[in-house]
């Protein structure tokens, strides 16, 4: 019986099938093994590209951050001065900040008074230094080019900001310019640290224009002086475009993947890079692992399939061609009793009906979770733009609320108001009565704050801490200061006790802004202009609204 099923047209074209049936599952596999390489190494690439991307959005953030620190302590004129005193008040600041490796007080005249790490002991003048020459002539901070710090030799980015100066006053020694040295190396071990899976062999470069490498994490031996341009491939095709991944060799001759963004305030460039075949190895090995499995079974399935082919095609589909041949001969077909086509069809069907009605169910369940993961995602949604001790819009809300109203405002040439306010003394409150009242404080405000009646369109947000803001579409200065006023009243009448402040009770400093938006101006200007007012709330003594910042943002 066996050698009449294999030497039958039957047998024949079972064994074809079978063997054409292995061969594109063999070249199926080698494709998604090559698939499977070339996505692991585009996901790996993508994922670099991602996190220079976040590392240049994290260099923004810690650079405006350093900026505004900078801002508001040299806006203190008369703290900075010679000596240890300055040298300490100095250090406290660059402590604050573990971006900046040196902070520097430098003189009308160029001579540094003091830096963060103390006097120095021999004079150190500044005044060629660009950043330094341009700090007194803008209303900002300033950031210069990277260059080799003359006073640690290291690498740094530097940024300035003006000391405001009395009027008439001509002291070459007076303080003028307030400068930070930002530790590249730094931000370049920071940055690799992020992502730091070793078997991936990671590394992180910070480029700066004209090919300079300025940092690099983990130290690369050979690398040409950061004032010295560097003509690698790698350096090349990280400044070729703004933001991107490629693959190309590194300065040891490894294949890399490399992601690349450029930062928009300093034109440097963050690249992070791990090793290629680091990414594909584990893949390859998977895969000879499966192609050996895949070779095993097929042999053992091969022989299986024939073996059960014989028993239950063969003979069956050879039994009905005789039965067949026999009905066509006119003579008696033999009995089939014994085959096991129509209980197996019979057996299929029940099986099929009850696939079928398995899957309607699943669906039904499908269709269920998917309407309560909806239901979810809206609550989360939700709830990510709230802020969760006081049900008050968090500062994720209040930027696009902000930047929403700026648009606007732009558009239909209307004011933008904006009231930052801040508790008074909030950190004796919380000495005084602990941390769960003074969570209970800031629940009080944000409710006196939310029960005030405002137009359905204004915004009350809490921005962190004891620190809340209320922008106020469409109101120009007079308008934010009355509402400021309003917000004063209601928490005087709140009458909450505080005894660690001189009023008795919980107070605030309000500082009230207002701008109509025009040309390039962003909404960062509002908010600039907003916090200089409550500063000056605050050195005018606290409980009472100022509009102090104004006109500098004007």
């Amino acid at each position: 019986m066996a050698q009449t099923f294999f030497r039958s047209g039957l047998g024949r074209l079972v064994l074809a099938l079978m063997l054409v049936a292995i061969a594109p599952a063999m070249l199926l596999l080698a494709h998604l093994g090559d698939e499977a390489r070339r996505g692991a190494e585009r996901r790996a690439a993508l994922h670099q590209q991602q996190a220079a991307a976040a590392a240049v959005r994290l260099f923004e953030e810690m650079l405006d951050s350093v900026g505004r620190t900078l801002a508001v302590s040299a806006a203190e004129a008369a703290d900075w001065g010679a000596g240890p005193a300055c040298a300490a008040r100095a250090a406290k600041l660059a402590a604050a900040q573990p971006f900046i490796l040196r902070l520097v007080v430098v003189a009308a005249d160029g001579r540094v008074l003091c830096t963060s790490a103390g006097v120095p002991a021999a004079p150190v003048n500044l005044g060629d230094r660009p950043v330094v020459g341009r700090a007194p002539r803008s209303d900002g901070p300033v950031i210069g080019a990277p260059l080799v710090s003359r006073l640690t030799g290291e690498v740094v980015l530097p940024i300035a900001v003006a000391i405001p100066q009395a009027p008439g006053d001509p002291r070459p020694d007076r303080p003028a310019v307030l400068s930070a040295s930002l530790d590249l190396p730094w931000l370049a071990r920071l940055v690799r640290a992020l992502d730091a899976n070793e078997e991936l062999d990671p590394f992180a470069l910070i480029l700066g224009e004209n090919g300079r490498v300025l940092a690099a994490a983990p130290a690369i031996p050979g690398l040409p002086a950061p004032d010295r341009p560097s003509d690698h491939p790698l350096v090349a095709a990280a400044l070729a475009g703004p933001l991107g991944w490629v693959r190309v060799a590194d300065f040891a001759g490894r294949d890399r993947l490399v992601g690349v963004a450029h930062t928009l305030s300093s034109g440097l460039a963050i690249a992070v890079a791990v090793d290629r075949d680091a990414v594909v190895r584990p893949i390859e090995r998977e895969f000879l692992v499966i192609l050996g499995l895949m070779l095993a079974a097929a042999a053992a399935g091969l022989g299986g399939a024939l073996a059960v082919a014989r028993a239950r095609l063969g003979r069956p589909l050879l039994a009905l061609v005789g039965a067949a041949e026999a009905v066509r001969d006119g003579r008696p077909p033999p009995p089939l009793a014994e085959l096991p086509t129509v209980g197996e069809i019979a057996t299929l069907r029940r099986a099929f009906a009850q696939m079928v009605g398995e899957i309607a169910r699943r669906e039904a369940r499908l269709a269920e979770a998917n309407r309560e993961l909806a239901a979810m995602n809206e609550e989360l949604a939700r709830l990510a733009e709230r802020d969760p001790l006081t049900g008050l819009a968090n500062r994720r809300a209040f930027d696009a609320a902000l930047a929403a109203a700026w648009n606007r405002g732009r558009r239909e040439g209307l004011p933008v108001g904006l009231l930052i306010l801040d508790i008074d003394h909030f950190k004796q409150f919380n000495d005084r009565y602990g941390h769960l009242e003074g969570d209970a404080c800031l629940a009080r405000v944000a409710a006196t704050l939310a029960g005030l009646k405002l137009r359905p369109y204004d915004l009350v947000a809490r921005l962190g801490g004891e620190e809340f803001a209320v922008l106020l579409p469409d109101i120009d200065l007079v308008g934010a200061i009355a509402v400021g006023e309003r917000i004063r009243a209601a928490l005087h009448e709140l009458m909450l006790l505080h005894e660690g402040s001189p009023h008795g009770i919980v107070t605030a400093s309000i500082g009230a802004a207002s701008l109509v938006p025009v040309g390039p101006a962003d909404p960062r200007m509002l908010l600039a202009a907003a916090d200089r007012a409550l500063y000056a709330a605050k050195r005018g003594g606290r409980d009472q609204v100022s509009a102090a910042g104004y006109a500098a943002a004007a």
